[in-house]
């Protein structure tokens, strides 16, 4: 019998040993169907890239559905239904993250995920302030864990404790950041 079940298209790939559902918490997070090993793909993001000017001009959606893939550009839903196509929206912020990036584009995990582990990263590894945005990425933090800096805002990659924590998993562009302010 031919399966006449229609593929969805999506922006981005991610891992078939993740699942997105309800946390019962704070909405829809991503979870671990099946253990992970450190540095094993999660997702390989794609999307809308959008650079800030046009994240500028967005009304009322996305605010904070971007993520920051150079200073100047986003991956970015333009509406609600697209965050459904790009997963990766998903996956929620922790100060104890099990999730890094590796260059643009690759959510990796730092370390052995166990099944039913919420995947989560620490939004200070992409978040950069940009003078030329409008929106300045301030939250308040409930992920509840020993290490919780209650407030995740666009100064946190400057943190050199979370340099040294996440070495190697900060977004390209941060990296680039860290390493050039390094050899000044």
């Amino acid at each position: 019998m031919k399966n006449t079940k229609k593929k969805k298209r999506m922006f981005s790939w991610m891992n078939p040993k993740l699942e997105v559902r309800d946390t019962k918490k704070y909405g829809k997070g991503v979870f671990a169907k099946k253990n992970l090993k450190k540095d094993e793909t999660l997702f390989v993001m794609g999307g809308y890239v959008l650079d800030i000017k046009d994240e500028n001009h967005l009304k009322g959606f996305p605010e904070d559905k971007a993520i920051e893939i150079s200073e100047d550009f986003s991956f970015c839903p333009l509406a609600p239904k697209d965050i459904e196509l790009m997963p990766q929206h998903h996956v929620n912020h922790n100060c104890e993250p099990n999730a890094g990036w590796h260059g643009q584009v690759f959510m990796v995990a730092m370390r052995d995920i166990n099944i039913g582990e919420e995947i989560t990263y620490d939004y200070a590894m992409v978040i950069c302030s940009n003078r030329n945005s409008k929106a300045y990425f301030k939250m308040k933090c409930k992920c509840g864990s020993k290490n919780c800096r209650k407030i995740i805002d666009e100064e946190g990659w400057k943190n050199s404790g979370l340099q040294k924590k996440y070495k190697g998993y900060f977004q390209w562009y941060l990296e680039e950041k860290i390493n050039k302010n390094k050899n000044v």
